[in-house]
């Protein structure tokens, strides 16, 4: 179960697997009782592709009966223009189904992870960023009022992304954020506030845990393949496959060959290789 269906997802395959799920879930006496065959049918089966799908979803968690902004063509928009952002969307699915032990399929990621919908909410924010302030600023805030996070616009994200719980993360302006990187609750990539130069957040890299309560301030870097302990301060580069624990950080490195663990205890899958887009997505 904790294995990647296929080695990189695509929109087209994560949807199909959706729609599986979607249709075997509504066949289940109990998906007639409380509404959840019309959540599903309306969430899923009623589109044709992840794009549309999403941009439905994504509306509905911010949108309220007082919205004035279409966010669902705000998304659609920004996937007709830039593709990649659904293609990451389907590695995100597939990743997070992979480590996260509360996942057991792409449906319940899809309809019910805060994390999964912060990530493609903080995508499209982006992909505004550069076009229209005012827009990414309006999906950002109310980001931030619906889920509880802080992620400016401007920060980049690679693919298979996995936020778990995500209430109290704060992401700034200049993070970037590598591909296959698991971030728990509470992490904060910050500046250090001391700074003068305007690139002054953390630059994260592949395959990186960020822990509950952990904090990365200033313009430094997190090697590859880096643990970072719950409630450590980072605020100096931190070597690739090394470990970051306490305040200030101290760094130990990972042993050779020493396997990863995932929260649930379980070996961590071996990391995807993505196309990441140079100036992420």
């Amino acid at each position: 179960r904790r294995s990647s269906f296929c080695t990189v997802p695509t929109a087209a395959s994560a949807w199909a697997r959706l729609k599986r799920e979607a249709e075997d879930a509504v066949n289940r006496p109990a998906a007639y009782s409380y509404g959840l065959q019309s959540l599903i049918e309306s969430r899923v089966l009623a589109h044709n592709s992840l794009a549309t799908g999403l941009a439905s979803m994504i509306h509905s968690k911010l949108s309220s009966s007082t919205s004035v902004i279409d966010y669902q063509r705000m998304c659609a928009d920004a996937y007709d223009a830039d593709p990649d952002i659904v293609e990451a969307a389907a590695c995100d699915l597939s990743r997070t189904l992979a480590i996260d032990p509360a996942a057991d399929g792409f449906l319940r990621i899809y309809l019910f992870f805060k994390g999964f919908h912060c990530v493609q909410t903080a995508r499209v924010a982006h992909h505004f960023w550069s076009r229209d302030r005012i827009l990414a600023s309006a999906v950002q805030s109310k980001m931030s009022m619906q889920f509880g996070v802080d992620i400016h616009p401007a920060s980049t994200w690679g693919k298979g992304i996995t936020m778990d719980h995500a209430g109290g993360c704060v992401i700034g302006e200049t993070a970037v954020i590598g591909n296959n990187v698991y971030l728990m609750h509470d992490v904060t990539l910050g500046s250090t506030g001391t700074s003068a130069e305007h690139d002054r957040h953390p630059k994260v890299r592949d395959s990186v845990f960020l822990a509950a309560k952990s904090t990365v301030l200033g313009n430094v870097v997190v090697g590859e393949g880096c643990i970072v302990g719950s409630h450590a301060l980072v605020n100096k580069d931190v070597p690739p496959k090394h470990m970051a624990i306490g305040v200030p950080a101290k760094f130990k490195p990972i042993p050779e060959g020493m396997p990863a663990f995932a929260p649930s205890g379980a070996e961590m899958p071996v990391a995807e290789s993505y196309d990441q887009l140079p100036e992420g997505i």
